[in-house]
């Protein structure tokens, strides 16, 4: 594999070129967490990967306990398998915890805090059953209440992050109707959680990550898992000794992947060169700490625009992001909006026309 093809090997490895009827819980699983911070673009990015699935498919696999939404590495929130979250949180929850100590003692988040906090959820979802944002932060009121401006919003957003990387509460199920989530028990919501000693757990993700993101260099693992390189090295190279994971060399550097990406890409390669509709902040884009193989750097400052707050949708054409884009908001016309970048030319009627079949843009 050279450089060139790195980028439509990745796009095989992330699914984007999908397998018929592979499952939303499966696609998650598969990449062991997936970006969701735009929770309706990270939606869509599941059901690009779910073959033909539609977004109603999806909300069903979280509204079915399969995938949990919660705080998982980075102190960035993700898409994680449900049965599988405990364990994640396990590797990563605790560094990012005492990454947010000053903060939390900022705002008055202290362990009675905590305590009284987690008391308060289990009693109020216990009665009431699963509960969104406002409704969970209303039962809290009580203990968040007071203080300097800005101190009750830090509050709340410490006391849900802290409970959900502690493993107590996740967000499951969809309200109806609406892209917004309900915040569940994970002792109860979660019916059959998997458990993993620290090592078997971090080989297990490093392996998923690896062979759903490669190729990859331990530098790209390390950041996308937020852990130290030293643990990373360790799981790949122990994946490498098991025949799950192969090394290669790319531009002189170090490159981890699936035994079988080669031969994947010989068959399916053109596939992948074709023309592709991603939300802002899919894995292709995200999932990588050199993201240039996809992504030229002189076109980034147009894609995340905010330095890295915010990513806008990539229209990706021979694996390679050519414009931008966003849903047209007139009722009648071209589906899409589409700007292509600086020195780049785009077929806009073939971005129409996959616009009109893409999960984003048709409900079933």
């Amino acid at each position: 594999m050279d450089a060139q093809q790195v980028s439509a090997a990745r796009m095989l490895s992330l699914g984007l070129v999908p397998t018929e009827g592979t499952s939303p819980a499966e696609v998650v699983r598969s990449l062991g967490c997936m970006q969701a911070q735009a929770l309706g673009g990270a939606l869509v990015s599941i059901a690009l990967r779910s073959g033909h699935g539609s977004l109603d498919e999806v909300r069903a696999a979280f509204d079915r306990g399969q995938i949990v939404r919660t705080w998982t590495q980075r102190g960035t929130i993700h898409f994680a398998p449900a049965e599988d979250v405990g364990w994640i949180l396990g590797l990563t929850a605790e560094r990012i915890m005492r990454s947010d100590a000053r903060r939390r003692d900022h705002f008055g988040v202290d362990e009675a805090m905590l305590e009284s906090a987690a008391e308060i959820a289990d009693t109020s979802i216990t009665e009431r059953g699963p509960l969104t944002r406002d409704e969970l932060l209303e039962a809290l009121q009580p203990i968040t209440a007071g203080g300097r401006e800005g101190e009750e919003y830090g509050r709340q957003r410490y006391l849900l992050t802290t409970l959900s990387m502690r493993g107590i509460i996740v967000q499951g199920p969809f309200v109806e109707g609406k892209d917004e989530q309900r915040f569940a028990l994970s002792s109860t919501w979660i019916s059959a959680p998997v458990r993993l000693d620290h090592d078997e757990a971090l080989c297990e993700w490093l392996r998923r990550y690896v062979l759903s993101h490669g190729p990859v260099t331990l530098d790209d693992a390390a950041r996308w898992t937020g852990l130290p390189k030293g643990q990373c090295r360790a799981a790949i190279e122990t994946g490498v000794d098991q025949g799950d994971i192969v090394r290669t060399t790319i531009r002189e550097r170090e490159y981890f992947h699936a035994p079988d990406l080669d031969d994947r890409l010989a068959e399916h390669g053109e596939a992948a060169r074709g023309l592709f509709l991603l939300p802002g902040f899919d894995e292709l884009i995200l999932g990588y700490k050199d993201r240039s193989f996809t992504l030229d750097p002189m076109h980034e400052k147009a894609v995340v625009p905010g330095g890295n707050g915010m990513f806008k949708n990539t229209l990706i054409q021979d694996a390679t992001v050519r414009a931008t884009w966003k849903r047209s908001p007139r009722k009648s016309g071209p589906p899409i909006l589409v700007e292509p970048l600086d020195g780049e030319v785009v077929d806009v009627g073939l971005a129409e026309e996959t616009a009109r079949r893409h999960p984003a843009f048709v409900r079933v």
